[in-house]
């Protein structure tokens, strides 16, 4: 097999590949997501910030157990703590149960922020809802918590 013939294999597998479509759904909705909190005063906002904000505990989390449950290096959750906190969305503190440990929690900005995130949320799993329909939304939604059930 030459190199056009296997380009031309691998071009049509990849076309119905399932982790290339989630993929590309996941980073259309995201941006979608950015742009309205954009929209909404939330211009420093970038992906990677959803990554660590969905998984902080309402008392704090240390960037250890962030970087675990987002799948993510310590030092890439470490940075986007420092910009988080920056941006005045989160605090870092001193961890009262190991000092060498910071807690991470939401400000009051922060809060804010994530209320706003969670309509937008909202938004856009209308507008798909208008693009798909109600049912093919629905459907779709439920076979992806399946799939992730599954995968355990």
């Amino acid at each position: 097999m030459d190199a056009a013939q296997a380009l031309g294999e691998l071009a049509a597998a990849a076309h119905d590949d399932l982790g290339r479509l989630l993929l590309r759904a996941s980073r259309e909705v995201n941006h979608a997501a950015v742009e309205r909190l954009h929209e909404r005063g939330f211009t420093d906002v970038r992906p990677a910030h959803a990554a660590v904000l969905a998984h902080l505990d309402a008392d704090g989390t240390r960037i250890v157990d962030l970087a675990h449950r987002a799948g993510l290096t310590r030092q890439a959750v470490a940075v986007t703590v420092r910009e988080l906190v920056a941006a005045g969305y989160a605090d870092a503190t001193a961890d009262p149960a190991d000092g060498r440990a910071s807690l991470v929690s939401l400000t009051p900005r922060g809060a804010t922020l994530c209320h706003t995130a969670a309509q937008v949320i909202r938004d856009e799993g209308a507008r798909w809802g208008e693009r798909i329909g109600d049912p093919g939304l629905t459907d779709l939604l439920a076979r992806l918590r399946a799939l992730v059930d599954a995968a355990g």
